[in-house]
């Protein structure tokens, strides 16, 4: 494919050329993943127009209100853990900073994500930081916010992770060197099968 062009010819169509077949020993590629970690979700609405005009530093203070919450509330017993905060409708999708100038949104959504050792630790971690998660003002000495959340309870588990581990090409003699195959015959439509 080094010398592969593509070329446009109109609206539909695109010539293809310069690729080469090269004669190559047959390989297979191997892939795999591993279970790992476990997490738990929250979800809120944000319209206030304080916090959407200054989102970068209302992010960074959440951030640390719910990091500290989870260290001080478990101590060693909290293991290896993060917490990750998505702010949709402003960078949740890249998580890129946000060139400066950007006019603030109307309203956004802040997706909390807590990724810890079991379920059950992610879950308890998750209700322990819900109180704060729902109404860490912007900066100290504020009336308490409430922040609008869609569900309740808040905390929804999702489940362990899986991590991609494995990514490897093997040479072999035969494309079915390293495939189990097992024949099953199914029954044609309508006829009984006699179970024991």
């Amino acid at each position: 494919m080094t010398k592969a062009r593509y070329e446009e010819l109109d609206q539909r169509q695109t010539r293809g050329s310069g690729s080469v077949w090269n004669p190559w020993p047959y390989t297979m590629k191997l892939e795999g993943a591993r279970g790992g970690a476990y997490q738990t979700i929250m979800l809120i609405g944000i319209e206030d127009p304080e916090v959407l005009a200054n989102l970068d530093a209302f992010h960074d203070t959440l951030q640390a209100a719910l990091t500290d919450r989870i260290v001080k509330t478990f101590g060693d017993k909290a293991g290896k853990f993060s917490v990750s905060l998505r702010i949709y409708g402003w960078n949740g999708t890249s998580g890129r900073a946000v060139p400066a100038g950007r006019p603030a949104p109307a309203d956004v959504g802040i997706l909390f994500v807590v990724t810890a050792t079991t379920q059950d630790l992610a879950n308890r971690m998750a209700k322990s930081c819900n109180p704060y998660f729902f109404h860490t003002p912007l900066r100290p000495g504020i009336e308490l916010p409430s922040y609008a959340f869609p569900f309740t309870p808040a905390e929804i588990p999702r489940g362990q992770l899986y991590e991609f581990v494995l990514n490897h090409v093997v040479r072999v003699e035969d494309a079915m060197e390293l495939v189990r195959t097992e024949w099953t015959t199914v029954p044609a439509a309508g006829t009984e099968v006699a179970h024991g």
